[in-house]
């Protein structure tokens, strides 16, 4: 006797009413399918997730780059005017030019950074005005300063509209907390200070 008229037996079943209808295997077959499928539905979205946070952190990154870039032409830009070589219409156009170009950039980065994340827009803002405290004067100085028409001149002897470094290395510290498990942290346990 096999464990299956054991069973049955003990069960009072008949064997003609215990008797496969087909449908068991066929089921089996219907969970494979749906596992392989679900399987293949979740991995599909998993990296379709994931390969939309690559692509916006690349946005951000791109986004931030452009931002401190602007800070350092803004910060350079007062050399620019202090090492004209003449005061000649076409340089002096292409001078007030760059400066309009870095105005316009520097209002577009205002508002993504502003519309990216408020406390950045906060830093930006400080960084910016921070910036403008000093390279706003020495810009109006080099402009009052005549042309340099020698080599030896471009050395300007300590002429400078200061260090603009700790206002972008602030920013950029920041910056490292919008990306990875950082972006998860409040604003509060930013640590910008080193």
């Amino acid at each position: 006797m096999g464990v299956l008229t054991t069973a049955l037996r003990t069960a009072e079943v008949t064997p003609a009413a215990a008797a496969p209808t087909g449908t068991g295997s066929s089921n089996v077959w219907v969970v494979v399918a749906v596992t392989l499928l679900g399987s293949s539905v979740i991995a599909g979205l998993i990296t379709t997730v994931l390969g939309n946070l690559r692509a916006t952190a690349a946005t951000r990154r791109e986004g931030y780059a452009n931002a401190v870039r602007s800070l350092i032409a803004r910060g350079e830009y007062p050399y620019r005017v202090r090492r004209r070589v003449s005061d000649e219409p076409d340089v002096l156009a292409a001078l007030v030019s760059r400066g309009h170009d870095l105005q316009e950039q520097l209002a577009a980065c205002r508002t993504w950074v502003n519309s990216e994340h408020r406390a950045m827009g906060e830093l930006f803002d400080k960084a910016l005005s921070d910036i403008d405290a000093s390279v706003k004067p020495a810009t109006r100085d080099a402009w009052d300063q005549p042309p340099i028409t020698t080599a030896s001149g471009m050395n300007l002897n300590g002429w400078s509209p200061g260090d603009q470094w700790p206002h972008v290395g602030r920013l950029e510290r920041a910056i490292a907390y919008r990306f990875g498990w950082r972006r998860l942290l409040p604003r509060r346990c930013w640590r910008m200070d080193a």
